[in-house]
């Protein structure tokens, strides 16, 4: 798996590519966005449309990110979801309780919607 960070004014996004399905994987990943928060970023776009597996260990790893950033106050987002992906969110219902966006630069303005 490989990460590429960008940030685009206070928003960081965090693109993977490759698999996400096992550690060390789902522990990079989780690290990632816990440097973030401990950076003080606020508002942080998890960019997917490159993954092109995921397992139950990469949706735990997901909700782990979610669950630590709103509990240091900060938002997660995820964006560019490819269709294996996108099926597997609508099969686990995580559409339903993830905030999800077509493309980054959605992801990235919905920020700037609510602030």
């Amino acid at each position: 798996m490989h990460f590429v960070e960008q940030h685009f004014g206070d928003v960081y996004v965090l693109s993977i590519k490759g698999k996400l399905t096992d550690s060390p994987e789902t522990d990079e990943l989780h690290t990632r966005v816990e440097s973030y928060l401990k950076s003080q970023v606020k508002k942080i776009v998890i960019d997917l449309k490159h993954v092109n597996l995921i397992a139950s260990a990469g949706i735990g790893a997901l909700m782990r990110c979610v669950t630590t950033a709103r509990k240091a106050g900060s938002e997660l987002k995820f964006a560019g979801l490819s269709d294996k992906v996108r099926s597997i969110f609508a099969i686990t219902r995580l559409d339903g309780i993830l905030p999800v966006y077509d493309t980054v630069n959605a992801a990235v303005q919905s920020f700037s919607d609510h602030y």
